[in-house]
Formats: C-alpha cells, structure tokens, sequence
C-alpha cells in the first residue's frame, strides 16, 4: 500500500476539531478514511505491515488480533517488549524502534503499508515525511497525551474493526469502574503521582491530561489540591515541578512515585522527602518494578488487566495505613 494521503491541516485549533467518527466507512469495508491531527488518511485496504511509533500503541492492535511487524521499544526489559504484548507476539518477533527519535530510513526499509503513531512524538513535518514512506495516521489529541481510549479507537479504525474496538474500551472502563469496588480503600481519595530523577531538587508532579493522573481518577480517585492548582497554572501543560522545599504544596493521602534505577535510594535518602508527610506516614508507593512503571504510565487495554491489580492492592494498603 502506497501514500494515498496528503495533509489537509497542520497542528491547529482547527486541526484538533475533528469529528467523533474516527473512519468514514462502513465497519469492515476498504477504502476507509481516517481523521487525526494532520488531517485524514485513506487506507484502500487492510493493513497487512503495519508499524506503530508510538508507546504503546501496539497493545490495541494486539487485543484485536493484529500483530505489527514492528514496535517502539520498551525500556527495562530485556525483550524489548512489554510482557502482555510479548505473549501476544508469541513466536513472532516484530522489529524494535527508539522511540525517542524517528528513523525514517530504518521505517522505510520495513516496507510498511500502514504507519500509526498516536501516543508520539510527530509533528507536522514528520508526519509529511513518513506518509512518503505509507500512509500515516497519528493523534487526534496531541504528541504524548493520547489515553488508551484514543489508541484503541484507532487501532479498531485502521483495522475496520470499529464496533469490535469500542466493546474494548466498554470492557476495560468497566474493570477499571469495578477496581473502584474491589479496592473501596481508594475511592474518593487524594493523590498525587510524581516522579523524580536523581540529581535533580525537584519532583515532577503529574496534571490531569497526563496518563498516569487520568487513570487514577477514572477509578474514583481526585488529584490533590496542590495538583490541581498546578494544573490550573500550568497553562495546558500535563506535569509540573515541585521542589524539594516545598514538598507539603503537593500533599495528599496518597503519593506515588516512579523511579528508574537508581533514582529512588537518592530520593528516599533525602531528609526532606522522608519528612513528607505521606512518606513519614508510609502513604507512599514506590513504582520500580517495571511492569508495573510501564503499565502505570501507559496504560492499555493489555496492561490495565495484567498489571493494575498488584499495583493498586500496594495503593490501597499505603492508604489504610497509620504513622508508627
């Protein structure tokens, strides 16, 4: 499959405003046209090599019975790969692409018909130059803010698998609506998901529209007022810096936190950070495991029901408990 698919808008307002209905066509049928922030992509058929280039963006296509002949690298595995996608793959092996960068010479040599990259890093020039390789389908909400709802819509549309797609998403919504009941523990409270990086006198702090922060309020959990202040400050943007000093700025009864290695001994060493009060109260995880950094920063109908059960049975237990 070649191009077939010219940019009709550049990043916008306008661009952003794109109708709900993601693929005009009849579900199943080819050629079908898919609308994102760039524009609309035809597809004349179904997608047989299809790269994604986005993280994450590979689960959705994988729950749907597609796998992609090549994938954005998962950091901290030694596959590569995340688990619940890797047994999907099973023996077959997609190729692995860093996703901080594109590389437009090693896409093209895959000789894809299809390149999808919603939870990414394209602009508008990127995206022009990757739809001279095949045509490309990217957000329709903006680089690195799509959830796991705009991923898997998209996954369904690129598939002509729309209704399929969308009883997905239902499903998922509800397990994660029925994880507010299994854990009761966390609804209706406060918290605040940060991250810090060694060196650094500051924690970044996660705003709403982030995907770490949506998930925590979809099972019935609210930001922190600190949280929210910063997000009424933070002029659209999804994460925000606390400093060390100022720690009780962004208090609540719930604190968690993702490390890479090494990170989180510099961190917990610090007087400061242990006179937190979640941290001196022991309402703190910690996320090092890296299934578990990985599914709860970029969640998806594969990781949600892999991965979310241990980690919000260690929320729920730091939320119950008391200061010695």
């Amino acid at each position: 499959m070649r191009p077939v698919t010219r940019r009709a808008l550049t990043m916008s307002a306008a661009a952003m405003l794109l109708p709900p209905c993601l693929a005009c066509a009849n579900v199943g049928t080819y050629p079908r046209v898919i609308g994102h922030a760039f524009g609309r992509t035809e597809l004349r058929s179904e997608p047989r090599r299809l790269v994604t280039i986005g993280y994450g963006d590979e689960a959705p296509f994988l729950a749907l019975g597609h796998r992609p002949i090549a994938i954005v690298y998962s950091g901290m595995f030694a596959s590569g790969m995340t688990p619940w996608c890797e047994q999907k793959f099973s023996a077959m092996k997609p190729a692995l692409l860093d996703g901080s960068i594109i590389d437009f010479e090693e896409i093209a040599r895959l000789d894809p018909d299809v390149i999808v990259g919603v939870f990414s890093q394209l602009d508008a020039a990127s995206y022009d130059r990757l739809s001279r390789i095949a045509p490309t389908i990217a957000y329709r909400s903006g680089p690195y803010r799509a959830g796991w709802k705009e991923q898997t819509e998209i996954a369904g549309a690129v598939l002509g698998l729309d209704e399929k797609a969308r009883q997905l998403i239902v499903e998922t919504d509800r397990l994660l609506g029925s994880y507010g009941d299994v854990y009761p523990g966390l609804k209706g409270r406060s918290f605040t998901f940060g991250s810090y990086f060694a060196g650094s006198s500051r924690i970044v702090v996660y705003l709403p529209g982030e995907t770490r922060v949506d998930w925590m309020i979809g099972i019935g959990m609210q930001p922190s007022p600190g949280v929210q202040r910063l997000a009424t400050a933070s002029g659209g943007h999804v994460s925000a810096d606390a400093s060390l000093e100022d720690l009780d700025s962004v208090a609540a009864d719930l604190l968690v936190m993702w490390y890479e290695p090494g990170a989180r001994t510099a961190l917990e060493g610090q007087r400061l950070f242990q006179m937190f009060p979640p941290v001196r109260e022991r309402r703190y995880v910690g996320l090092d495991d890296p299934a578990e950094i990985w599914a709860a920063s970029w969640p998806s109908v594969l990781a949600i029901p892999y991965a979310f059960p241990k980690i919000l049975r260690r929320m729920e237990a730091a939320v119950k408990a008391e200061a010695h």
